[in-house]
């Protein structure tokens, strides 16, 4: 058995090495970045090293030479695993400093064994050390390839980002429903790249009568289409009922293979999207052929699925404002015709008016706060979904050469994973609840619901009296159920971030005059750094990592209720000196459910 150090800046590459090293009876350690790692060879005296190359603090290369003029170390093996970049100049100037072996990112399991294996039973004697003014020059001009290759890449994401916000600008702006319907399918088409779009929605007045729009086809294809077109029949209609955006490639191009009803036009690969609000599924969007490739890419899946979302809210609020205007119109002439009740009915349609934008504030609101959300939830989800594939193609294999033994430590990681999955799924059905929940405003009694609050996690954690101490507060019109999740999220967590201090101390009360109370939950633990005080309210965004357990949105489901009770809700600490959480109710101002 071999001792591997493994040096990563990202915690879920590192778990991919450590659970091959694991499989192959060798013991793990681990670092964050170069320097750490240096500090680790020092003490552990490693017979190897798997190490990335652009890393902060120190970088690849910087850590082998360090580790080289280190006579005590220097005969260390490593071996570099690190992303597609200049293979050829990487390659060089690895073997400059003694590095023999360089594995390339992404690498199949068995490639990393065998690289490991070789490694520790052909380990470098002695290496001498690279000339420091050369080695200086290729090492600059490496990162500063690679630097520019990310500023084109960022560049190219850039612009992207600018044509999807200029058109999602277009589409918040559009009061008309239907021809917004036409700017949604020109802009898909133009900011993906596609031969041909087609969106199809049934109208919102309930008739099911169907609006059209194409954008890449003749008049007479688009009529034909139009004539015969079933909204909800084959693939287009799978894709609208599970509500989920899907992709395709369909060689030969007969669009009947692919699962389309009617004339369409030959398809080589198509992207479909739902248009859909938080309640309600409108219909579909279709792209047909990417342009310069020869299949949309996961992240056009992406775009496409945020657009078409956005879309469907847009519409039903244009569709919303459409009959509020019509109503106001009404109203108009009734003004005209009766003088007496001008005052009254000039009050009513300013109330719509006020309604209208409150609406499409909330879902503006709502679409950003979707979009950082898919993008939190890919990248949490990515780790462990990542670690199921990996481990499940390694117990394939086994299974295949009746290995059971090999084959159940890979089905154990495959387990492993699944249950942080699943984990991180109920953690995101306990979240969407909050949003779910008729509000029901009362007189609510903060010191007695503190006491049962204080009681529940008592009982949950079978411990002792706790160390949480209730000053006397007002009462506060808000909803019961929702402020006990409030105080038992808030006191759970100062709980557990005091956890480690000699004498762990919770204090919940009030601040400011009974008829505007501010109320605070404070404990003096761990702390965080006010610096990071915006990532606290974010779902997965734990700033102390895996050092204390949770489910990282038990805060997200706390901002959540009291953004519905129209309060506020911050935080004041500094990293050792406790934490102070702040919030207000104000149920005058409380929200509907979403979508409600």
């Amino acid at each position: 058995m071999a001792k591997v150090l493994v040096v990563d800046d990202h915690a879920e590459n590192r778990d991919l090495i450590v659970t091959l090293l694991k499989f192959a009876g060798h013991q793990s350690l681990e670092a964050a970045d170069g320097y750490l790692a240096l500090e680790q060879v020092r003490a552990e005296r490693p017979d190897l090293v798997i190490c990335d190359i652009l890393m902060p603090t120190m970088d690849g290369y910087e850590f082998v030479r360090q580790l080289r003029a280190d006579p005590a170390i220097a005969h260390t093996e490593v071996i570099f695993y690190t992303a597609t970049f200049l293979e050829r100049e990487a390659r060089s100037l690895a073997a400059s400093c003694g590095v023999s072996e360089v594995l390339l990112k992404p690498c199949e399991p068995e490639e990393v064994l065998r690289v490991i294996e070789h490694a520790l039973a052909h380990a470098s004697v002695g290496v001498a050390l690279p000339d420091e003014i050369e080695f200086d020059r290729e090492h600059l001009r490496l990162l500063t390839d690679k630097l520019a290759l990310k500023v084109g890449e960022l560049e190219s994401a850039n612009r992207r980002l600018s044509a999807l916000t200029d058109l999602n600008l277009q589409l918040a702006s559009e009061r008309d429903p239907y021809a917004l319907l036409d700017k949604v399918c020109r802009g898909a088409r133009e900011l993906l790249g596609a031969r041909y779009a087609i969106l199809a929605v049934t109208d919102k007045s309930g008739d099911r009568s169907i609006r059209f729009a194409t954008w890449g086809l003749s008049a007479d294809q688009a009529d034909l289409l139009r004539r015969d077109l079933r909204i909800d029949a084959g693939l287009l209609g799978q894709v609208t009922a599970e509500g989920r955006a899907r992709r395709f490639v369909n060689p030969g191009g007969n669009p009947v293979n692919a699962g389309l009803e009617g004339d369409y036009p030959p398809v080589q690969c198509g992207l479909i999207a739902p248009i859909v609000s938080l309640n309600r599924g409108y219909g579909w969007i279709l792209l047909i052929d990417k342009l310069g490739a020869d299949a949309f890419t996961e992240e056009d899946e992406r775009l496409l699925a945020i657009h078409a979302a956005q879309a469907g809210r847009i519409y039903e609020n244009g569709s919303l404002y459409k009959e509020i205007k019509q109503t106001a119109d009404r109203l108009e002439i009734e003004i005209v015709e009766r003088q007496r009740a001008a005052a009254e009915l000039r009050e009513v349609n300013e109330t719509l008016e006020q309604r209208v934008k409150q609406r499409t504030t909330e879902l503006q609101e709502i679409i950003e706060g979707l979009e950082s959300f898919n993008r939190s939830i890919s990248h949490d989800l990515r780790g462990p979904l990542g670690g199921i594939a990996t481990a499940g193609r390694m117990a394939r294999d086994y299974v295949a050469e009746d290995d059971k033994a090999k084959a159940d430590r890979f089905l154990e990681a495959i387990v492993t994973q699944a249950e942080m999955t699943g984990k991180m799924v109920d953690a995101l059905l306990a979240l969407a609840r909050t949003g779910d929940v008729t509000l029901v405003a009362t007189q609510v009694d903060m010191n007695r619901l503190a006491r049962e609050a204080i009681e529940s996690i008592q009982q949950a954690t079978a411990k002792g009296p706790l160390p949480v101490v209730v000053r006397d507060m007002a009462e506060v019109h808000a909803d019961r159920g929702l402020v006990r999740q409030v105080l038992t999220n808030l006191i759970g967590n100062a709980l557990k971030f005091s956890s480690e201090v000699p004498q762990p101390l919770v204090e919940i009360g009030m601040t400011g005059a009974a008829d505007e109370p501010l109320f605070f939950v404070r404990d003096n633990g761990v702390g965080f750094d006010p610096e990071q005080a915006h990532r606290l309210f974010k779902p997965f965004h734990r700033l102390h990592g895996e050092r204390f357990a949770g489910s990282g949105v038990g805060l997200s489901i706390v901002k959540r209720i009291i953004d519905r009770h129209g309060g506020k809700l911050w935080a004041e600490s500094a990293p050792g000196r406790g934490a102070t959480f702040y919030f207000s109710f104000n149920a005058a101002r409380a929200s509907k459910p979403a979508g409600g």
